[in-house]
C-alpha cells in the first residue's frame, strides 16, 4: 500500500535512528547526542559511537566534527520497540488504517444513536391535508372519587 506523507514523517521522527561512528572525540558534543565506546564485536573500525535522534542534532555533530576535521562515517538503523512495529510496516499505511478507523468509528455512533430511526419516521410520515378536517378525540367526563 502506498506511504502517505504523514507515514513517512512518523517513520523518520519515531523509527529510524542515526547513529555517527568515529575514532576520536570532538571537543564538545551537542547536547542530547549520545556516545558510546564501540566493543570489538562491532567492527572494530571505529572507537566511539554517536547516537542522533533528530536532524537538528546530526548537522550539529556533523558540523563539529567536520571543524575538528575528524573523519566520520554515518548509519541510519531502527529503533526496537513497539512504535517500530506500529509505524514501520511496509505494506499498510498506518495514517489510512487511523482514517478509516474513524469512518467506523463514526458510522457506529450513528447507527446506535438513533437518528436513522428518527430520520425515517419524519420522513415517512404523510403529510396532512389542508382541506381535511383534524379528528380530535372524544372528550371523556372526568372519573368521580
Amino acid at each position: 500500500m502506498q506511504q502517505t506523507a504523514l507515514d513517512r514523517w512518523l517513520r523518520k521522527e519515531f523509527v529510524y535512528i542515526c547513529k555517527v561512528y568515529c575514532n576520536t572525540l570532538p571537543q564538545d558534543v551537542p547536547p542530547g547526542v549520545l556516545l558510546e565506546e564501540t566493543s570489538e564485536e562491532s567492527g572494530g573500525r571505529y572507537r566511539y559511537c554517536f547516537t542522533v535522534h533528530n536532524d537538528q542534532q546530526m548537522s550539529e555533530l556533523t558540523a563539529r566534527l567536520e571543524v575538528a576535521n575528524i573523519t566520520y562515517t554515518s548509519r541510519v538503523s531502527e529503533r526496537t520497540g513497539s512504535t517500530k512495529k506500529l509505524f514501520n510496516n511496509p505494506e499498510k499505511s498506518f495514517s489510512l488504517q487511523v482514517a478509516w478507523a474513524i469512518f467506523i468509528l463514526i458510522i457506529v455512533t450513528i447507527a446506535f444513536s438513533g437518528i436513522p430511526v428518527r430520520l425515517w419516521k419524519y420522513l415517512s410520515a404523510e403529510e396532512e391535508d389542508p382541506g381535511k378536517p383534524v379528528k380530535k378525540p372524544a372528550a371523556t367526563a372526568p372519573a368521580k372519587p
